[in-house]
């Protein structure tokens, strides 16, 4: 190995008289480096997409929804509530109502405005225990003290920011909320339609949920819903660590016992992040061709300079060079290109990465679930697309140094 890796170095510092073999070393270099560095950054996006998904996630939702499949339901709510909340690792526990309905707001010309929603029934100071449910809150955490209370008579609600928008309804504004009757049967629908006023809108950031989510105060949607005095339809649950959810939640079944069960919140969600993690996977294999097209330039290279130095391969042969050195000769050459390009890629797809994380990009929070463009630079993955990248570049070489090893010496040196 000494002897190739000396007469490569030889071959890298005389490269500069063939102005061709120059130019595409560079091209090389540079189109390994652009490949690598966007690789680098893709990742880091996509890093910092999922995370910003589970953070909104663990926000605006229980890691762990509890839920009763026996006819009575909850039936006895308090002491469910106790067996959840002496879990360890458990830190807070919250009773949930959950209905879908049409909300709908009178306008002064035209048909009234109307719109699918989720309404939530939650105990307003036991929803911090679960989510940041007040720090969300608009104009502020005050709401939540409005929301329980019901001047002459009409109860409040909480709209999401976009539906708000979407319906026009300001502050104080009164709404309609229609749900089917807990009463009716498949022969005879009938719907139950009642006045709320609007206390307040929650901005959790997430599109998806600002447009479709309303909450009630607990005791109001006990009664719109049919309900009993202390019935719940779910329980949510916050823990210590949002990544031992799933554990915790399969020790609450076998505490809670049969007719229970407890998803935790990647189990609930658990198709988006396949589909974030099957995007990753694509993002890697299509951006990596930008590597692949720059490691065949290698191959241009490689195979120009087999037949520039061909003379020179001959005299080494016929003085007694393997053929082993002379594949390892082309085989580092083309490796000393990856090096530099992978080198020069990462150290910039790292700073691009620092540049995103210290000041970022805006990018429309209408369209995306976040008003930035999130980065998280991962060094398991800047390993692994710096091992790819000499990999490709590996297997760039095998071509052109091999049949460099397979020349005939007496031919070249006879006809040269």
């Amino acid at each position: 190995m000494g002897v190739a890796r000396y007469i490569s170095r030889r071959y890298q510092r005389s490269r500069r008289r063939s102005r061709a073999l120059s130019r595409a070393s560079v091209i090389a270099i540079v189109g390994i480096a652009v490949g690598v560095m966007v690789l680098d950054v893709t990742l880091a996006v996509m890093n910092g997409f999922r995370a910003e998904l589970q953070r909104s996630f663990v926000d605006t939702m229980p890691m762990i929804t509890v839920t009763n499949h026996t006819v009575e339901g909850f039936v006895r709510l308090g002491e469910d509530m106790d067996v959840i909340g002496a879990e360890p690792g458990v830190v807070g526990v919250s009773p949930l109502i959950r209905q879908e309905v049409v909300i709908s707001k009178k306008r002064v010309f035209g048909p009234p405005l109307s719109r699918g929603a989720i309404t939530w029934g939650v105990d307003p100071y036991l929803m911090d225990t679960i989510q940041p449910f007040s720090s969300q809150l608009v104009p502020g955490p005050e709401v939540r003290d409005l929301l329980a209370s019901a001047p002459g008579g009409v109860p409040r609600l909480v709209l999401g920011r976009e539906l708000a928008n979407a319906l026009y309804a300001g502050l104080e504004d009164t709404v309609l909320v229609t749900a089917p009757r807990q009463d009716a049967d498949l022969s005879r629908l009938e719907a139950d339609t009642r006045k709320f006023v609007v206390a307040g809108f929650l901005d959790s950031g997430m599109y998806e949920f600002d447009s479709r989510f309303v909450y009630l105060d607990l005791p109001v949607a006990r009664d719109f819903y049919g309900y009993g005095d202390r019935g719940a339809g779910l329980i949510g649950v916050r823990v210590d660590d949002m990544m031992t959810a799933a554990a915790i939640g399969d020790s609450l079944e076998v505490r809670l016992g049969s007719g229970y069960r407890a998803v935790d919140w990647m189990a609930l969600n658990s198709n988006i992040f396949q589909w974030v993690k099957l995007e990753k996977l694509l993002m890697f294999l299509l951006v990596g061709l930008i590597i692949l097209v720059a490691a065949f330039n290698i191959i241009g290279i490689l195979t120009m300079m087999v037949g520039e130095r061909g003379r020179e391969v001959g005299i080494l042969l016929a003085m007694g060079a393997s053929p082993g050195q002379i594949q390892r000769v082309f085989m580092l050459n083309g490796l000393w290109l990856g090096f530099w390009g992978t080198l020069a890629g990462s150290l910039a797809g790292w700073l691009m990465c620092l540049y995103l994380v210290h000041f970022g990009i805006r990018i429309p929070g209408d369209v995306y679930f976040v008003d930035h463009m999130p980065c998280i630079p991962s060094a398991l993955d800047f390993t692994l697309v710096a091992v790819s990248a000499m990999a490709l570049t590996l297997v760039s070489t095998l071509v052109p140094s091999r049949e460099a090893s397979r020349l005939d010496p007496m031919a070249i040196i006879r006809y040269t």
